[in-house]
């Protein structure tokens, strides 16, 4: 009897068949595809680890090309499925025809049992064995030959529901895509792809939301009152119980009330013991907040680490929503496994503490699907570190044991203080929190909390006043949104699975419309455009609503309340919602986008960028036609705001200068002099030398005038402040600068340094009184 099983990776089938074959089988290769082969009860077993995905869903030839097909007709097309991976799909074919049995081995969630169905649809057509599943949460021994000892049927549903995100997100994404971009592409003559997807484009609008918050923020006046006390030689901070004045008038005249005083009295002290409970087990969303928030770590790369440590062996399945461990899981044996290596002292530390049995904070997510994220096996750092390709493999090995045996441990126990304080019947409040018992903190210190100590007293002593302060501030903008923040948003609103999660956020960040900067998000200027355009043509697109309503489509196939035709005709339906909201507002959307698209073209070109204009906030560039030249708004025809510029000379926008009297830049003509646009020459401006101001050298000798740098195409000399008529030459050649020392006759001296000559400072004064 023959036996096929079809894992989803490589790594998983070696691990499989080591298992099963108890280390007894041999590695051999079918059309470039590694098979591994055993003998087990007189039964001949081949395990054959696919690529993931070998299938994709495509429309059909006819429908490739942009323009030639209306991608409102993609939405009611039903794309096709496509082998992709043909080698893989050949192997298949061929294991599956000699097959008596076969066996899918995926991941246990929608994709990994829509893989397994791929493999299953391929194998049918050759032959007409039975095929069942083996259902597994983690790689270990135990749980391995228990799923293949008791093999279930496919899960149709659990497919299907991962079929229907496939069509769903493909309709959406293709038609959105081409038909913004094409509409865009007619009107700014731009080549570049505007990407829209059904979880890509409301994740960037959770950063759009918060970026234009900071936007909108207008900071406000505050005054904060805080004294420094001091009692038995320890300073300790107190703030006045109104917290922010935003009213400078009562912040003064709290302040002149108590500034002198030196003493204060305890007029209430309230001391209450908390509770800090452990971490509730991981889940995917959870895991994936905690690696970015403790570690550092993107979503992508945090659970791709995951992946290949569950591949390995050394931790459970990564891709879970449950948060809550199963009544009959065996805690003994997994803390037991942890006493071997690096985490010994711990494990055994959770033994000594649980002698009454273990009892873990569990949380309210059971979705049937995986046990919480859990150690498997126990490790040193050298074991990760070759099972894992990537530095911080140990670093997401060390969270995840240590959350799990966190969570096995008591609460902490903190004793928090809180003082009220009188200061010439002023109120002030000073707290403190000390840590009684570590409790779970002790094997978790991501989230350790130092104490903030207040010294011992009691209500009715008085205590020192150090100083008292009245200190102004503003209130600051929101902060920009972290990767554990909007992890928390998607799965708040339905956005994306525990599995495609990060996909989505790489997938912004390779579109360019936001990236990380340390730990924050920040938009750029393309996805902000973007989401501007559609927050105000389409909604629908940008806010969750609608895609949270799409995943609730999905979860009905895969709890079977919805078949998949169903699922796939409510989805198109709302699907073409929003695209009809999209083509009403095409106008509206277009003229944004590629009127932004051409300012950062005009933006990045230093020779014509003038800067913003006043009337339309567009953009002022220099405008060369057959009649001349002249400052124009990008904004035109609608914004005809214009001013003109010198008919002779090269024009030289100088970036550093800033106009005095307003004007958005300043051009140098030629060598001649310079223009402020809207305003005319700045030899006519009466604030000329505020903001050219000469290069003073020294005293003119012929008036109470001052000598200054006179530069020109074809020479430089001195001349007077008070135009004189005194002038002097000085050197022709080199580069000359005016050093802050003086000679004894009171002009600055110069240095000049010509190519290839030492450098010369010397006084270019002709009466210097050191010349005579």
């Amino acid at each position: 009897m023959s036996i096929v099983a079809f894992a989803e990776k490589n790594k998983a089938a070696a691990q499989i068949a080591s298992i099963l074959s108890e280390g007894d089988f041999e590695r051999t290769t079918l059309e470039g595809v590694n098979v591994y082969e055993f003998k087990k009860d007189g039964k001949q077993w081949r395990v054959m680890g696919l690529s993931g995905h070998i299938m994709s869903y495509d429309y059909p030839q006819e429908y490739n090309n942009w323009k030639d097909v209306d991608p409102g007709v993609l939405i009611d097309t039903m794309p096709e499925q496509f082998i992709t991976k043909q080698a893989f799909a050949n192997a298949i074919s061929r294991l599956a025809k000699d097959s008596d049995e076969i066996i899918l081995a995926c991941d246990y969630d929608r994709e990994g049992e829509n893989i397994g169905f791929e493999a299953k649809s391929i194998s049918e057509k050759v032959c007409n064995s039975p095929i069942k599943r083996a259902r597994f949460s983690s790689l270990s021994t135990g749980e391995i030959k228990k799923a293949f000892q008791n093999p279930l049927e496919p899960d149709v549903n659990l497919a299907n529901s991962a079929k229907a995100r496939q069509i769903l997100d493909l309709k959406m994404g293709v038609a959105f895509t081409r038909y913004i971009t094409l509409s865009v592409q007619q009107k700014a003559r731009t080549k570049g792809v505007l990407s829209i997807g059904p979880c890509q484009t409301p994740t960037c609008g959770f950063v759009y939301e918060r970026e234009k918050a900071i936007k909108d923020f207008e900071p406000r006046d505050f005054w904060k009152i805080e004294a420094v006390f001091n009692h038995n030689d320890i300073d300790f901070q107190g703030t006045h119980r109104s917290g922010k004045f935003f009213d400078k008038k009562k912040a003064d005249t709290v302040h002149n009330n108590i500034k002198i005083c030196k003493t204060g009295i305890i007029t209430n002290k309230k001391v209450k013991e908390t509770k800090s409970s452990p971490p509730y087990p991981l889940n995917t969303n959870e895991f994936l907040k905690r690696a970015s928030k403790f570690l550092g770590l993107n979503s992508d790369r945090a659970l791709e680490i995951a992946e290949q440590l569950y591949l390995s062996g050394f931790t459970s399945y990564p891709r879970t929503e449950t948060n809550k461990y199963a009544n009959d899981f065996d805690f003994k044996s997994r803390v037991a496994e942890l006493t071997k290596k690096a985490h010994k002292e711990l494990a055994l530390e959770v033994f000594k503490k649980s002698e009454d049995g273990f009892n873990p904070r569990n949380g309210t997510k059971d979705a049937q699907d995986h046990p919480p994220i859990h150690p498997i096996k126990s490790a040193n750092k050298g074991d990760i570190n070759n099972a894992v390709n990537d530095s911080k493999g140990w670093d997401v090995y060390d969270l995840i044991v240590r959350h799990f045996l966190a969570n096995l441990l008591q609460p902490a126990v903190f004793e928090k203080t809180r003082l009220e304080i009188s200061v010439n019947d002023e109120i002030f409040d000073a707290t403190g929190t000390v840590k009684k018992e570590s409790g779970w903190m002790w094997a978790y210190p991501f989230e350790a909390k130092n104490d903030k100590i207040l010294p011992e007293i009691e209500i009715n002593e008085k205590l020192r006043i150090n100083k008292i302060t009245n200190t102004k501030s503003q209130t600051s903008p929101p902060k920009r949104l972290t990767e554990s923040e909007l992890l928390t948003l998607m799965d708040k609103n339905g956005i994306g699975t525990k599995a495609t999660a990060p996909t989505h956020i790489e997938t912004n960040k390779k579109r360019g419309y936001f990236e990380t900067k340390g730990k924050s998000i920040s938009i750029l200027d393309t996805g902000f455009t973007l989401m501007e355009a559609l927050d105000k043509s389409v909604p629908l697109i940008v806010k969750p609503e609608i895609r949270a309503r799409v995943e609730q489509l999905i979860q009905d196939v895969e709890d079977g309340k919805k078949s998949l035709d169903g699922a796939i005709n409510e989805g198109t339906a709302l699907i073409k919602q929003m695209y009809s909201q999209l083509t009403s507002n095409k106008d509206e959307m277009v003229s944004q986008i590629a009127g932004t698209i051409y300012d950062e073209s005009v933006v990045a070109d230093s020779d014509n960028y003038i800067g913003k204009c006043s009337e339309c906030n567009r953009v002022l560039r220099i405008v060369t036609t057959d009649n001349g030249r002249f400052v124009g708004c990008t904004g035109y025809p609608e914004c005809k705001n214009t001013y003109p510029l010198p008919k002779k000379g090269a024009l030289n926008i100088m970036k550093s200068r800033e106009c005095k009297k307003g004007a958005p830049a300043v051009i140098k003509v030629g060598n001649k002099y310079h223009w402020a646009v809207g305003i005319g020459p700045c030899f006519k401006c009466d604030m000329e030398n505020e903001c050219f101001p000469p290069e003073i050298v020294g005293q003119c000798p012929n008036c109470d005038g001052y000598m200054f740098l006179i530069k020109t195409k074809d020479s430089r000399f001195l001349g007077c402040t008070n135009k004189c008529g005194y002038t002097q030459s000085v050197p022709k050649s080199g580069r000359l600068t005016i050093l802050d020392n003086t000679c004894e006759c009171g002009w600055y001296i110069v240095r000049v340094k010509e190519k290839e000559k030492e450098a010369k400072e010397f006084c270019v004064n002709r009466k210097c009184i050191n010349k005579l």
